[in-house]
């Protein structure tokens, strides 16, 4: 039960950050989840919270990879895989051997195994932070590209060699040579069981489309276990997890093709599960961070609180450290960018853009609790430095990017996007219908395309819906009233209508405030009806003025004078005066009860009718 409620927790706090960041989007969503971990330590539960590093890896890392993975552009990793292997592996290569000795020049005590763990825990980069901090301005194509494929292999780059830099403490033992070769066998055996894995699955999953087995119920828990099944398999077999599951996510996504033709309500359910469960995940690791904080800090306040200051200057050297190495790196053209801007500023864009988020701080957390039947050594302050480093490089671009680059502006509109989209999938339509079918598939595939033209033709104008559900409320009103006064329908039963349709069409589109206020007015239609109806008189008064001053300027002249004829002879009419009945009948108007509030040229267009 306790694992329970503080699941339940972190889930009700990641939420809370994500209202709050809609509300006030400048502040990054990561410091607003860090700030609710910061409240939820208050609770009792989150006292002396651990979560187990296994865990934690396999619940949290493997889904967040294999997503990334599937969401890469292949085609643009294809062309960029020099780049990016310089970036991924020889870069993170190079900055975990000078930060681990840099470290051991800092903080001598630290064991130099320690050190290079700490050096590997930081120095993956993390997309979804620099997302977050650029969200309003214009980052260049061509060095958020680099840096979007470079997250997706450091990650694994620094989970290897922290693996070893961990295997050569415990054992106290460690060879160069060796080291390197293990390294090489874990990277690459890791790719190589991801693309195997990832193929055998996409076949699978196409097999499901041939034998129409691939509704929701099949496809949505396949997807969901995916990465778990690849990351268990290559940990098993010895090689990385971590590789693997990226590896069969860009699988999945050069295969996206394939996998189209999957009906669209089975691929919308899929996207957005995956969406939100991968920004529910980026939350709970900000969440867990700061909730963990109070608990490092007793931790630190019972041993190595005098360490605190040389903690600060070896994660700010850190920090500074991988700063330049990626500027340097740049500069001297160790990485190829397309040169449309100058050297100096990508290379300071790249330097800057080295966020480091979720993958750091799950590594930070991976940590074994426990080694030969002691305490892990160190554990807390090396999750601290990780935690001020992450801090450090979302805080430095947050203040100075937005001077280097100008504010984004957007080429097109999502109704422009979804216009063409609508076009392209018309045109297929009109081109599969020209073909001579005699194997009876083709309405199947044109019923395909029709649902996915569906998720992007329904963008309607919320305003114009509500005012024409508002002007087909009027219409219902008066055509009720005009049936209560003519004793076709009971009384009782007409008002009870007027109220489920005022309510019906008002109440999807009001504020929170509105709503009650709505409750309200349903409660006083249904325990004091007398005074309810003087109200909805006077709101029928304001409609009947609205309604001649509609056919006045529409140029009915002939109608508007028979209604204010008519008004003038009744207005002292006293049942005129109770029921306030609709002052024209059909016959006097000569005009539909339905069409009646309509203007001449709009008297042709159909309006959604509420259901009761």
């Amino acid at each position: 039960m306790t694992s329970f409620f503080t699941i339940v927790l972190l889930v009700v706090a990641a939420i809370a950050a994500n209202i709050i960041y809609a509300i006030y989007p400048k502040i990054p969503l990561a410091f607003y989840e860090i700030g609710a971990g910061m409240l939820l330590s208050l609770v009792p539960i989150f006292n002396h919270f651990h979560l187990e590093p296994e865990i934690f890896m396999l619940m949290i890392i493997a889904p967040l990879m294999f997503n990334d993975g599937q969401n890469t552009d292949p085609h643009r990793l294809r062309k960029n895989i020099r780049s990016t292997l310089s970036l991924a592996v020889v870069l993170a290569l190079v900055t975990i051997l000078v930060g681990g000795a840099l470290t051991h020049v800092l903080w001598g005590t630290l064991p130099l195994a320690l050190c290079f763990a700490l050096a590997a825990i930081v120095t993956p980069t993390d997309t979804v932070a620099v997302s977050s901090i650029t969200s309003g301005i214009e980052m260049p194509e061509r060095v958020m590209g680099a840096l979007e494929n470079e997250s997706l292999f450091n990650d694994a780059s620094g989970i290897v060699a922290m693996s070893l830099a961990l295997t050569a403490f415990t054992t106290g033992e460690f060879s160069l040579s060796q080291g390197l070769r293990q390294f090489l066998i874990v990277f690459f055996g890791g790719i190589a069981v991801g693309l195997i894995m990832g193929m055998i699955i996409v076949s699978i999953r196409v097999l499901f489309q041939h034998k129409t087995l691939d509704t929701i119920a099949v496809i949505l828990p396949f997807s969901l276990l995916t990465p778990f099944v690849i990351y268990l398999t290559a940990e098993h077999l010895g090689l990385s997890g971590i590789l693997a599951v990226v590896a069969a996510g860009v699988v999945h996504g050069i295969q996206g093709q394939r996998l189209r033709l999957t009906s669209t309500q089975t691929q919308l359910v899929n996207n957005t599960t995956w969406e939100a469960l991968t920004n529910l995940l980026n939350g709970f690791v900000f969440v867990l961070l700061g909730a963990s904080i109070p608990s490092v800090w007793n931790a630190l306040s019972t041993s190595e609180i005098h360490n605190l200051p040389l903690l600060l200057i070896t994660a700010v050297g850190l920090y500074l450290l991988m700063g330049l190495m990626r500027f340097l790196w740049c500069m001297f053209n160790l990485v190829s960018l397309p040169s449309e801007g100058t050297r100096i500023k990508d290379s300071l864009l790249m330097a800057l853009s080295g966020v480091h988020g979720t993958i750091t701080l799950s590594m930070a957390f991976s940590l074994p609790l426990v080694v030969a039947g002691h305490a892990f050594p160190f554990r807390s302050a090396i999750i601290l430095i990780a935690g001020i480093i992450i801090l450090l490089s979302m805080i430095v671009p947050s203040l100075v990017l937005p001077i280097l680059l100008p504010n984004k502006q957007a080429p097109y509109s999502a109704d422009e996007l979804n216009e063409q989209i609508v076009k392209m999938v018309n045109y297929a339509i009109d081109q599969l219908r020209n073909i001579n079918d005699k194997s009876g598939a083709l309405p199947g595939v044109i019923e395909v395309l029709n649902s996915q033209k569906s998720q992007y033709s329904q963008n309607a104008d919320n305003k114009l819906v509500h005012q024409l559900l508002e002007q087909t409320e009027d219409v219902e009103h008066a055509a009720v009233a005009e049936l209560i006064e003519n004793g076709e329908v009971e009384a009782r039963i007409g008002w009870q209508y007027n109220r489920a349709i005022t309510f019906q069409a008002q109440f999807a589109f009001l504020s929170p405030w509105a709503r009650l206020k709505m409750w309200f007015k349903m409660l006083g239609f249904r325990f004091f009806p007398k005074t309810a109806r003087k109200q909805f008189n006077k709101s029928f008064k304001r409609n009947r003025e609205a309604k001649m001053k509609l056919l006045k300027q529409h140029g009915q002249t002939e109608k508007y004078n028979a209604y204010q004829a008519f008004y003038r002879e009744h207005k002292d009419d006293e049942r005129f005066k109770t029921k306030q009945a609709n002052p024209l009948t059909q016959k006097q108007l000569a005009l539909p009860a339905t069409t009646q509030l309509l203007p001449a040229n709009n008297q042709q267009q159909k309006l959604p009718q509420p259901t009761t």
